[in-house]
């Protein structure tokens, strides 16, 4: 048994440093690999939570100081005002409920940062709480060093972060932690009286070894590798194979579309708004097969109009007789480009310098003395925009796009390469329709009608020589915002319909309302987007929503001239109610249900699922075996509480010797195991004697004597259970 001993005391405490500096290596890399600005928290909270495992304190009121510390930390982190003001409670569980109601639904990328940062406190909680069993009751660490220098070296080698330092430092802590456990475990092993003289002929020697050898391999000459390395190779596998995973969020490249892409909940935009609408920044005009350029360059058509003056944009050719509505947007991720909604007229926030709008490709800049300039806020003046479904109607194959504008002559542009089956589906599904805009209803729809899905994480890249329209209507019907409105386009243009495809933003989230007529929005990178136009003579671009599972409430004007008895009806289309469902019975319901199943189609759709989600299937497997295995690690403390309120209810006639043999392996496992010829009186007066004690001697006594043949009253057996409990309670400590 190893003694208190101030000697001891210091050598547990250089036990716990090195446990800390060998955690602190797995959060350096985060500054580099990650957005984390700053670790001060994190690390004090390992430092805090080590310093009260090392004095033992219990754990309601070690619970509670953590607890106090991870509030006051993610307040200071995330919340204005002082902690102690119990203003930001308010926010906090808000933002809290929100983000279960985002974990439960599995919509993990839209985690909020604070919600994140909660996490990560968690999970160091667990860490610090694994690292204490390992140095003070386990006494060895090996597994979770070889678990440190296999993530420094990945991170070495797949990322910017340089390990080469942090190698060294993780094989010095390393090192004595694993020389210094191997000291104690013989000690309580051997059962060595552990003297300053002991330690030191122990500790000396290892000291100079690990710091030698260090010293030695730093310092001498290295041979070159044997083997080529193998991480440029993977590396140019997974791009090449499309693998690479982007960030979501408005980007000016679109000339490589596909692939998978998490979100990104950072908010680029707050907008005052009276009523929701996309906010547009540019257009593209030609498809190459794999994405989008611009024919044209933005210097070769540039308009310079100043702040508050007209902006000189037309999308709609029709006068919107609704009266002007001014929002404003406050910046949070600075960008030179204006964001703005169908309708614009003005734009204000620019008076020391000017605007430019680029007839190619739509997209306003701020510039100051010739440069462009970062607004931190802005206001813009738009009309909502009205289309006419009688002016769209009219349009129809007759027109002669060479009578148009010359420049429509770019939007039905197509490569040559692209796969007739393309032109062969969009005719197919127009097939019947006489004008442009039941075509381009019936191509918008079509996606919804025929099962297409909304993905972010299972979209391929399209390989050589494949076309990423045609990969998509064809072989995965899987994708994101690019995969629809890029398809749609595509299959306008194969009709002749002139067509453009449009970056910007979705709506975003409702933040706050402001007064009775203003809400605040947020928008983030999660809500970049991109959508279609439509070109129809007389009225304009006219844009369309083909993305399964977005709407972006397009107002219609229904101005055909129909007679009286058909005005009622028009105006329940106008007014886009649902239909009215029509409900069976409750009965028939149910029968219908058990007809329609089967359990083919149940075996069909729980092999879909797993092929949709193996992933988080096999993530979710991984820690289940792991929270089992740390469970079965610390058996010993939670196992005697367990056999106590199974005994408590048992009162069979053999319930003691049952009892008896559970104690002795429990003390096995507390590392007080019987010797090979060692009886079992002998064995109780060791353990007596190691817990000061005579409550094992009594129970072997009573034990013996059943074995002898001797029976236990339900009194007997209630007076030793009161002793059996007090020792298998003391083998948790």
């Amino acid at each position: 048994m190893i003694e208190n001993t101030p000697t001891h005391r210091i050598q547990t405490i250089i036990l716990y440093v090195l446990g800390f500096l060998l955690l602190w290596e797995w959060l350096r890399p985060l500054q580099v690999v990650t957005d984390t600005s700053s670790l001060h928290y994190f690390l004090v909270f390992i430092a805090l939570a080590m310093i009260l495992s090392y004095f033992r304190v219990k754990p309601f009121i070690s619970g509670s100081i953590k607890v106090v510390f991870i509030l006051f930390s993610l307040q200071s982190l995330y919340f204005e005002g002082s902690f102690f003001s119990l203003l930001w409670i308010g926010p906090f569980l808000k933002d809290l409920t929100y983000n279960l109601e985002l974990t439960l639904g599995r919509e993990w990328s839209s985690l909020s940062f604070m919600y994140r940062s909660l996490l990560f406190f968690v999970l160091l909680w667990l860490m610090t709480y694994l690292l204490y069993y390992w140095l003070s009751v386990k006494k060895t660490i090996l597994l979770f060093y070889i678990m440190t220098i296999a993530y420094i070296s990945v991170l070495d080698s797949f990322s910017n972060y340089d390990g080469d330092q942090a190698i060294i430092r993780v094989v010095i802590f390393g090192f004595l932690l694993l020389g210094l456990l191997a000291f104690e475990r013989i000690v309580m092993k051997e059962r060595i009286l552990p003297t300053k003289t002991n330690k030191q002929r122990w500790i000396i020697p290892l000291v100079v070894m690990v710091g030698a050898s260090s010293f030695f391999a730093f310092v001498a000459p290295k041979a070159d590798p044997l083997w080529p390395d193998p991480v440029p190779y993977f590396k140019s596998y997974a791009e090449g194979a499309g693998g690479s995973v982007s960030k979501i969020g408005y980007g000016t490249d679109d000339s490589e579309l596909g692939g998978p892409f998490i979100g990104d909940p950072t908010v680029v935009f707050k907008a005052e708004i009276e009523s929701e609408h996309y906010w547009r920044i540019e257009t593209k005009d030609v498809y190459t097969g794999k994405g989008w350029e611009q024919s044209l360059t933005e210097d070769q058509s540039l308009m310079r109009f100043q702040s508050g003056e007209p902006v000189p944009l037309m999308l709609n050719l029709q006068e919107s007789e609704r009266e002007a509505t001014e929002e404003r947007i406050l910046i949070e991720q600075p960008y030179n480009h204006v964001v703005y909604p169908y309708g614009v007229e003005t734009v204000t926030g620019n008076e020391d310098g000017y605007f430019m709008l680029s007839n190619n490709n739509e997209k306003i800049k701020s510039y100051r003395n010739q440069e462009e300039v970062e607004l931190d806020e802005y206001s813009i003046t738009y009309r909502k925009q009205v289309y006419s479904q009688k002016a769209m109607t009219a349009a129809n194959d007759t027109v002669d796009l060479s009578q148009l504008d010359p420049y429509l002559d770019r939007y039905t542009q197509l490569p040559e390469a692209l796969p007739e089956r393309v032109k062969v589906l969009a005719a197919e599904i127009t097939e019947g329709k006489e004008n442009w805009y039941d075509k381009a209803k019936a191509v918008e729809q079509y996606f919804a009608q025929e099962g297409f899905m909304y993905d972010q994480f299972d979209v391929p890249v399209p390989e050589k020589g494949q076309d990423y329209v045609d990969q998509f209507l064809f072989e995965t019907q899987r994708g994101y915002c690019d995969n629809f409105s890029t398809s749609m386009v595509v299959m306008m243009r194969s009709l002749g319909i002139p067509a453009r495809w449009v970056k910007g933003y979705s709506e975003g989230e409702y933040s706050s309302q402001i007064d009775s007529d203003t809400m605040l929005y947020e928008v983030s990178n999660n809500n970049a987007h991109s959508w279609v136009e439509v070109f129809f003579p007389e009225v304009g671009w006219v844009p369309f929503e083909p993305t399964v599972g977005f709407s972006n409430n397009v107002i219609y004007d229904y101005d055909f001239e129909l007679p009286e008895t058909e005005e009622t009806q028009v105006s329940e289309v106008s007014e886009q109610e649902e239909p009215k469902k029509t409900f069976q019975p409750e009965e028939d319901v149910a029968t219908s249900s058990e007809e329609e199943f089967s359990f083919e189609q149940f075996w069909g759709d729980t092999k879909v699922f797993f092929k949709k989600n193996w992933g988080k299937v096999l993530v979710g497997f991984a820690l289940l075996l792991a929270l089992v295995a740390v469970l079965y690690g610390i058996r010993r403390r939670w196992l005697p509480y367990f056999l106590i309120f199974y005994y408590r209810k048992k009162n069979e006639e053999r319930i003691f010797s049952s009892a008896y043999i559970s104690l002795v392996k429990q003390l096995e496992r507390y590392g007080l195991k019987i010797e090979d010829g060692q009886t079992l009186r002998a064995y109780a007066r060791y353990i007596d004697s190691f817990f000061g004690t005579s409550e094992m001697t009594r129970l072997t006594r009573n034990y013996e004597s059943i074995l002898y043949g001797q029976k236990l009253s339900e009194e007997d057996w209630e007076k030793m259970r009161e002793l059996w409990e007090n020792l298998i309670k003391k083998t948790t400590g």
